[in-house]
Order: structure tokens, then C-alpha cells, then sequence
């Protein structure tokens, strides 16, 4: 790994707003498993309650920290940060880390301040989203930024906005987008799990069915993809949407759908990690988000071999070549959408070949190998810089 530098990776403290279901979550995990597994000592704090991924990386032997901070906006949310910050500030001291790496808005503001007042020299935050509705965040990003030494961003997009609406110095992002395990994403088992769902989920093994992985929530533009799957439905009467994932947004989609008329072939089918069984089912994979960073969820749609119609938002375009390895279209249109998802369940063989040539991107290009090592450069780099200048 990283252990013939003077100075080796020993200890690294993560920081997370949340430890629950996500992209960023998953991709925490997955760096913290493999650091641990390589000997390095790891912590992770999160800022609210444990997640399942908190849970994991406890079992696994890996300290898992939680401050239990509310969800409070306003004035609450602010009493909530300060409350906050002496706990912090103890379990950073009490670990005494060469690095601390955060990955979330909150999570990294929290960081800069405590990573400074307790003098750790290496202080990385992760931008994984480009927030289009939270102009403030770019405002406190920017009034912050002396306190990181390094960012990471996700993707080339995210990187461009984040340096231009928070004027930070384009030498001081560096960019890791995200990597995926291929082993867990194979394209066999597709009609064994269709038997197997007709009773869990009403789906037969002649339904054709679009989908989605997602939060549940309004970035992720699940309201259009409803409206847009109505569009469908007299022409396709036996298509279903099959909706993985919860949220706060999932009682109004569910009034949605009745309101159109279309819940009997809408399934809410719950949060499911890993999603590639769901996946398997699925004859179009459907992201209708508004803003994005680099989604997991396209990853491992693409390497679960189904065509992918996605918003060309963020850093999606990086990922899918509109056309050629999936269909882009602009975020907000229902209309779009249906035509998008109509042109791959119409034609079959252009679906399988975008799919394959989907398939094989991942494979040259985002392996979670590949990223892990990224990772491990990039913290060898800059504590070689600290080692040097130190």
C-alpha cells in the first residue's frame, strides 16, 4: 500500500454527516474496509444516529462514533453544530488521527473547525453533490476554505462549479470519482429472481419494468419519472415501475401514483442493499435526478448490464455517453423521459448493445480497486508534503 513513504498512513479519523444508505456513505465504507484490512487504524464518526454502514464497519472492529445530532434546520440547527463541536473535538483528540477526511456538507464544516483547533495538519473534505437549491452552502464553503488543506470531488463537474461558486484555487480539488465492486453485479440470475418476485412483488416473468435506486427525496426527481411511467402506461399496459429505496419524499410519490391512476404498477419496494436482485429485474434503469455528484446507483446499473436513461445533470455525462452507452436527457421533463425509456422497451437489441458497452466502461474504467488505490496515493501524497515541509 502505502508503507515504504517515511511517514505511513497510521491513523485516519472519517467523518460523516450520516453512517445510513447512501452514495457517500458507501463509498466511506468501502475506503474504511480497506484501510483497516491494510493495518491502517480507523475511525468514523458520524454526526447523526448509526446507519447500517456504521453498523457494518462496528462489526468489522472499526470504531464507529456517533454525536447524535438532530435533523434541525434554523436557529435549532445552529445550537445543534455548536453542541456538537466539543464532542467532536474529544473523540479527535482521544484518536489523535494523522488524517481526518470528511464526506458530507455538514460533516465537513464541523471538520475544518475542529481539525484546526485540534491541530491536525491534514484536513480532506469530500464535495459529492453539486447543491443547486443551497446557494448558502457555497457562501459558508468559501468562508471556510482556509481551514482544508486538501477537496476531493467526485467529478471534473463538480469540481468546475465548487472552484467557480466557492472561488477556491482549481489545485486545491483533486478529483476520485467513484468505483464500483463488479463481483456482486453479474447479468445472470435475471429470470431465477423474476420467479421469485412474483410473490414478492406482483412482478411476472413476462412484465416488461423500468426503475430506479434512489433516496426518496425531491433532488432525486422521482415525481417526474411517476409522471413520465402515466405517459407510458396505455402504451405499455403491462409495464410496471419498480421504485428501490426510502425516504421522506415516499408518501407523497405514493399519492402521486394513485392520483394518476397508475399504483397498481407502481411498487414501493423498500430499501435494499445491495439493489443488484432489483436491478436484475428491470428492463430500463430510470435516474430522473435534478442535481447529482457521480451516482453510485448508475454505476451499479450499468454494471448489472440495464440500460440506463438518466438526467444529464452533475457529473452523469462523465459517466454515460449519451446515445452510446445510454440515453441523457434534461432534468425536470417527464415528457423526455417517456421518450427515452418508449425508445429502449421498443428496441430491444439497441438496449442490449448500450448495456454491454455500459458494462465494459466499468469494467476498464471504474473498479473499486482502481479507485481504492486513488485513495491510497492520494493520502501517501499529501502526508509525504506534510512530511517534507514538516
Amino acid at each position: 500500500m502505502m508503507h515504504s513513504k517515511s511517514q505511513p498512513l497510521k491513523r485516519i479519523l472519517f467523518i460523516a454527516t450520516t453512517t445510513h444508505i447512501g452514495g457517500a456513505e458507501k463509498i466511506l465504507s468501502a475506503i474504511a474496509k480497506h484501510l483497516h484490512q491494510e493495518g491502517v487504524s480507523v475511525a468514523v464518526c458520524s454526526l447523526k444516529h448509526k446507519g447500517p454502514y456504521g453498523e457494518q464497519l462496528e462489526s468489522l472492529g472499526i470504531p464507529v462514533y456517533s454525536l447524535d445530532m438532530a435533523n434541525d434546520s434554523g436557529f435549532q440547527g445552529v445550537l445543534s453544530y455548536l453542541f456538537s463541536l466539543p464532542r467532536l473535538i474529544s473523540k479527535i483528540r482521544s484518536f489523535r488521527p494523522q488524517i481526518i477526511h470528511a464526506f458530507l456538507f455538514r460533516a465537513n464544516l464541523l471538520a475544518r473547525i475542529a481539525a484546526n483547533l485540534c491541530r491536525v495538519s491534514i484536513n480532506i473534505s469530500s464535495i459529492r453533490i453539486i447543491e443547486n437549491d443551497r446557494p448558502f452552502y457555497f457562501f459558508l464553503d468559501r468562508l471556510t476554505s482556509s481551514l482544508v488543506t486538501q477537496y476531493l470531488a467526485v467529478s471534473e463537474r463538480v469540481k468546475e462549479v465548487t472552484c467557480k461558486r466557492s472561488h477556491i484555487d482549481a489545485e486545491k480539488v483533486r478529483v476520485i470519482r467513484n468505483g464500483i465492486d463488479l463481483s456482486t453485479f453479474t447479468s445472470s440470475g435475471r429470470a431465477e429472481d423474476q420467479g421469485s418476485s412474483v410473490l414478492q412483488f406482483g412482478i411476472g416473468p413476462h412484465s416488461l419494468v423500468c426503475g430506479t435506486v434512489a433516496r426518496l427525496h425531491h433532488q432525486k426527481g422521482i415525481r417526474h419519472l411517476i409522471d413520465a411511467f402515466a405517459l407510458l402506461r396505455s402504451e405499455f399496459p403491462d409495464l410496471k415501475l419498480l421504485v428501490v429505496g426510502d425516504g421522506p419524499e415516499r408518501v407523497n410519490l405514493a399519492n402521486q401514483a394513485a392520483a394518476l391512476g397508475v399504483s397498481q404498477n407502481v411498487i414501493f419496494a423498500g430499501e435494499r442493499n445491495p439493489p443488484v436482485h432489483c436491478l436484475r429485474l428491470m428492463n430500463v434503469f430510470v435516474l430522473p435526478s435534478l442535481y447529482e455528484g457521480f451516482p453510485n446507483a448508475v454505476l451499479e446499473a450499468m454494471a448489472a448490464l440495464v440500460p440506463v436513461v438518466a438526467s444529464d445533470v452533475g457529473g452523469v455525462g462523465e459517466l454515460v455517453r449519451h446515445e452510446q452507452n445510454g440515453l441523457l436527457v434534461p432534468p425536470g421533463s417527464p415528457s423526455r423521459l417517456a421518450d427515452a425509456i418508449r425508445s429502449l422497451l421498443l428496441n430491444p437489441e439497441k438496449a442490449r448493445v448500450m448495456a454491454t458497452l455500459a458494462y465494459d466502461r466499468i469494467r476498464r474504467e471504474f473498479s473499486l480497486d482502481g479507485m481504492l488505490q486513488e485513495y491510497d496515493d492520494f493520502y501517501e501524497e499529501l502526508l509525504s508534503k506534510e512530511s517534507c515541509c514538516g
